[in-house]
This record gives structure tokens, C-alpha cells and sequence, in this order.
């Protein structure tokens, strides 16, 4: 009991920060974090099956720093930016691949002009210019965990130096937004046209890939104008940990303080191709979330953790959706492939 109420107060005091837009939406690079990271993700889908995905991670001169530029075409396939896209830059930058946020809050511009290879290796000379407009507000993770959830599973480990070292990289800064991009990509000179829904997120704090254990976080927009997001994750420290927010049409939010655990969802597969996730919500409300996954975008973190970003379909109360579906696994406890 002890150790629980100690934990709610440590709890409390790093999840009640809530920060103005503006300093939100700027990059931090906290070099006095353990393992500095600032990381910023976009994610489009189409009914056709057209998809794009984009991140970078700034992590810090002794640190690689991480990005992620792929899209699938349909009819063309999977294209993807292999090299590294060059130096940091001011703001959000890595040689040619940049995001300006054109709106406070609201609008990113995301811009790239270099080569990508198909899925045999040929090169293209790529052009994208996508404009992503959030049609709700940011939603700050920090307003959506459930701070007794937190504290009991704080509560149950073994407290050590090396566990509270560990811990800081539950404390990051995290906020995301749905809504649409807009925009073009073209291919050695032909155009495609592109008009999606999207999702983007964007934390900044201490992380390493290397204490993830495994987790999923599925995003998308319902026909209905429902949005979601609801992850959970357990770290190789600490038992699992649940967030997540359901936006509906009108504006208002509704954060997730439970969801179905990791060992149901991969009770038949361990990377499942379809699933169920059920979820409460701090209002007492309650959601089904029907996934498919078709295809994915595979990416490796660290060296050692397993990501797959997959092309999601879905059904939310039974309403059909689009969105994005991560599963993440660490590679030396499991075996995706």
C-alpha cells in the first residue's frame, strides 16, 4: 500500500504537464535526457489501398538519428527511401525530407526530392508534397493516462537505481491529431494525385528501443467520423501500460484507460492479420476496434526491436475505417518472421 501511494505521487507529478501548442510543436533535443529523442510520425491511407508513411527521430550527436519515407502506389507497389536522407537540420530536416508546420496546431507541410527504390532495388527520382490538416485538435497523451493504472504496475516492480533510471522513458512528452493529407508524389516525372486520411504524432524525452518488449498502437477514422488511437506496451522493466483517446465527430474526446491485453490480440498469431481489440473509456463508454492488416512497411529499431507499420482497414462499431496498425516485438524474446 505504501509503495503505491508513493507511486501515485510520482505519477501525478510527471503526467500533470500540460504545455501550450506552441511549444508542442516545436523540435526538443534534450541532451540532459538519458537517451535524447525527439520523434515525429505521419501516416496516410485511401480506400484504394494507396498509403504513406513518414518519421524522424532526432536523437542527439552520439546517437543515429532514425527516419522512415515509404508509400505504396497502388498498381506500382511499394516504394521506399533506403540511404540516409542527409545531416540534421534546423527545425524538422534531414537532407531533403523536411516537415514545416505551415499552421500552429493544425497544418505540416511534408516535402522530399530525392530517390527511392521499388520493391527490386530500381531507383526513381521521387518528388512529394503533401499538406497534412489536422481536423481536430492535438490530443496531449498526458490528459489520457489513467494515473492509478500507471502507479500499481510501478507499485508491483522491484524498485532499484537502474529501475528509476529505466522509468524515464515512460515520461516523454506525447501528442497526436487525425485528419487528412493532400498533396502529390511523383515518380521519375509521373504525378499521383493523393487525397487521404492521416494521422501524425509527435514525443519528445528519453527513449531506447532496447527495454521494449512488445506492444501495439493502432490509429484510424472511421466513415462515421469517429478518430482513435489506443496503444498499449510493455517494457522488458515494467507490465503493460495502456493510453489512447476516441475523438467523435463533434470534437470531444474520450480518453481509453483499458484495451485488450497483448497476449489475446496474438493469441492465434503472434503478428495477427486480423483482430478484435475491445476498449473502455474514462466516460465508462465502450468500443470495438475490428483490424485487418494488408501489407506493411517492416522497420528495425536499435538493432533489436521489430517494428511492422502495416496498411490497416477496419471496423469501428462495426463502421468502416481506415488507419494504421503497429505491432512491435523485441527480436531476441520473439520471432516474427
Amino acid at each position: 500500500m505504501l509503495k503505491f501511494l508513493i507511486a501515485r505521487q510520482m505519477v501525478k507529478r510527471t503526467k500533470n504537464r500540460l504545455f501550450p501548442v506552441e511549444y508542442l510543436e516545436q523540435k526538443h533535443v534534450d541532451l540532459n535526457q538519458p537517451y535524447p529523442n525527439d520523434s515525429s510520425y505521419f501516416y496516410g491511407g485511401d480506400k484504394a489501398g494507396n498509403a504513406f508513411i513518414a518519421r524522424m527521430a532526432f536523437r542527439g550527436p552520439k546517437r543515429q538519428h532514425e527516419w522512415w519515407f515509404d508509400f505504396f502506389i497502388k498498381g506500382r507497389g511499394f516504394f521506399g527511401l533506403k540511404t540516409d536522407p542527409g545531416p540534421d537540420g534546423e527545425g524538422f530536416s534531414m537532407g531533403n525530407l523536411k516537415w514545416e508546420n505551415t499552421k500552429v496546431g493544425k497544418e505540416w507541410r511534408i516535402t522530399y526530392a530525392g530517390p527511392v527504390t521499388d520493391e527490386t532495388g530500381k531507383s526513381f527520382l521521387c518528388k512529394t508534397d503533401l499538406l497534412f490538416i489536422g481536423e481536430h485538435d492535438i490530443y496531449d497523451f498526458a490528459r489520457s493516462s489513467d494515473q492509478r493504472m500507471i502507479a500499481r504496475a510501478i507499485a508491483e516492480e522491484k524498485w532499484s537505481r537502474k529501475f528509476f533510471f529505466n522509468m524515464k522513458d515512460t515520461h516523454q512528452t506525447h501528442y497526436e491529431q487525425t485528419g487528412i493529407f493532400k498533396g502529390t508524389i511523383s515518380l521519375d516525372g509521373q504525378v499521383y494525385p493523393l487525397e487521404m486520411m492521416a494521422s501524425r504524432d509527435h514525443s519528445f524525452g528519453s527513449r531506447t528501443w532496447l527495454t521494449w518488449d512488445r506492444h501495439y498502437w493502432i490509429t484510424g477514422v472511421s466513415e462515421a467520423g469517429m478518430h482513435w488511437t489506443v496503444t498499449t506496451i510493455k517494457w522488458d522493466f515494467l507490465g503493460r501500460l495502456t493510453a489512447g483517446f476516441i475523438t467523435h465527430p463533434d470534437g470531444h474526446t474520450d480518453a481509453i484507460i483499458e484495451c485488450t491485453d497483448l497476449e489475446t490480440v496474438s493469441r492465434e498469431k503472434l503478428l495477427p492479420d486480423h483482430g478484435v481489440i475491445d476498449v473502455i473509456c474514462r466516460s465508462g463508454a465502450k468500443h470495438k476496434v475490428e483490424f485487418h492488416r494488408n501489407g506493411h512497411f517492416p522497420y528495425i529499431m536499435d538493432g533489436k526491436y521489430q517494428m511492422r507499420e502495416a496498411i490497416g482497414t477496419y471496423k469501428f462499431d462495426g463502421v468502416d475505417g481506415l488507419g494504421m496498425v503497429e505491432f512491435g516485438f523485441h527480436k531476441d524474446k520473439y520471432n516474427i518472421d
